[in-house]
């Protein structure tokens, strides 16, 4: 009896665990089902707890080793990398992200070679997808090497300079073609101390002495592409005359050509020099009005509302100073031909006789005027005064001579002058090649 009672708890246990199988296969085979069964058997929760952290780590230690999300997503500096870089430029490469991001170190050297300077060292600071479709948006910083020492304000102008002029595309940023292809023209993110900007326009000798500013909500790129058209209307608003001609520098005190906004620097010149006070005058009246009245002559639509317009001190003071009384302009002065100066010459031989006398007595070496207006006999005259060699005709461009130091003298070549055209007789030969002689003398 007790052992019918064994066999049949043992035959209830085996078709309890038949309907477990059965109730798990609904999802798996019978073999698999059996299977699970038996491993959840074996193992207790201490077990799976075990297993799973060993495959966390497991999957932990895979993506550090192959950082396949960080080369499909881009790249990025520590931050103190980017704090340090005083200096940072970016450009677009038409690259995926996943082909660069091996190349950062010789992408650096590359950069270094084009704009390197002493006491520097170029960083790339971050890499990553562009808008665009199959570009990548390169940003890189130029730092201080050591980094606690100051770059150099020598070598930070000469960095300024190949930046600008490489942003104008004045010249390239070469790269190896064969990994990062040909880069495009760059953008000025930051630089200490601002940028100023020449965009290319009508060659000066000299930089104009700048007259006026205004700000506008552009940034340097939006001046350099419409510059043409912003110098224009400008010229048109300013109401400049044909021979005169506008000088346009732009400029961003935090050093970058993306973001606004700007101050524009302008200056008139004149093909004639520089500008008179009243034509002077005039430009500030006219800037003053237009700003405010009329935008300058600019278009709202591309260019916006001018902002904080000023004048130059100079410019300024021509608003308050007197009108001048009118003068010939420059370039009429500059043509015209010297006048002729109302001095007569003076005669170095007062004593010979003059054109209308009759023959004169020879008495020793000398020559003696006689001159006898009628047949009677003249009083005799006061001897001559002696000649002064002093007395001249100034030239135009040296100021007369004030007239009361001389003003005897030249009443007494007057008089001579006068009585020598009167006459119709010469003197004789001795005479004439004196005269010659002392007037070819006196003209150096």
């Amino acid at each position: 009896m007790g052992k019918f009672a064994d066999e049949q708890h043992v035959h209830q246990q085996q078709q309890i665990e038949e309907n477990r199988v059965w109730s798990s296969s609904r999802f798996f085979c019978q073999r698999c089902s059996t299977g699970l069964y038996r491993i959840a058997e074996e193992f207790n929760f201490k077990c799976l707890l075990v297993l799973i952290l060993s495959l966390s780590l497991f999957v932990f230690v895979l993506f550090s080793v192959f950082p396949f999300h960080a080369i499909t997503s881009g790249f990025d500096a520590k931050e103190s990398i980017k704090l340090s870089a005083t200096v940072q430029v970016c450009f677009r490469l038409q690259k995926p992200v996943s082909l660069l991001v091996p190349h950062i170190g010789r992408l650096e050297y590359d950069i270094y070679e084009e704009i390197g300077v002493p006491g520097t060292k170029v960083a790339v600071l971050s890499i990553h997808q562009s808008d665009a479709s199959n570009w990548t948006e390169v940003v890189f910083g130029v730092l201080s090497d050591p980094v606690h020492v100051p770059i150099n304000q020598v070598w930070l102008s000469v960095l300024r300079s190949s930046l600008i002029e490489i942003f104008l595309e004045q010249s390239n940023l070469t790269l190896t073609e064969s990994i990062f292809g040909v880069p495009s023209p760059i953008q000025i993110l930051e630089f200490p101390g601002g940028i100023t900007v020449i965009p290319v326009q009508s060659a000066f000798i000299w930089i104009p002495q700048i007259l006026f500013n205004f700000s506008l909500l552009n940034s340097i790129s939006d001046i350099v592409v419409n510059f043409v058209e912003l110098k224009e209307q400008l010229k048109h608003g300013l109401h400049l005359r044909s021979y005169e001609d506008l000088y346009v520098q732009v400029r961003n005190e935090w050093g970058s050509t993306k973001d606004p906004p700007v101050t524009i620097q302008a200056s008139v010149v004149s093909a004639f020099g520089i500008l008179m006070p009243q034509r002077l005058k005039q430009l500030a009246e006219t800037v003053s009005y237009t700003a405010i009245s009329k935008n300058l002559g600019l278009d709202h639509s591309v260019f916006g509302k001018i902002k904080e317009i000023s004048l130059s001190s100079y410019l300024e003071g021509t608003l308050h100073a007197p009108s001048p009384s009118p003068a010939p302009s420059p370039e009429l002065d500059y043509y015209a031909e010297p006048s002729a100066s109302p001095s007569p010459a003076p005669s170095p031989c007062l004593d010979c006789p003059v054109l209308g006398s009759p023959p004169p007595s020879i008495s020793g070496p000398g020559c003696v005027s006689t001159v006898t207006p009628s047949s009677s006999p003249a009083p005799e005259a006061d001897p001559p005064a002696p000649l002064n060699f002093l007395t001249y005709t100034a030239p135009p461009y040296l100021s007369p001579l004030p007239l009361d130091s001389y003003g005897s003298n030249l009443d007494r070549d007057s008089e001579f002058a006068s009585r020598l055209i009167s006459s119709s007789t010469f003197c004789k030969l001795p005479c004439l090649i004196y005269l010659f002689i002392i007037c070819y003398f006196f003209q150096f």
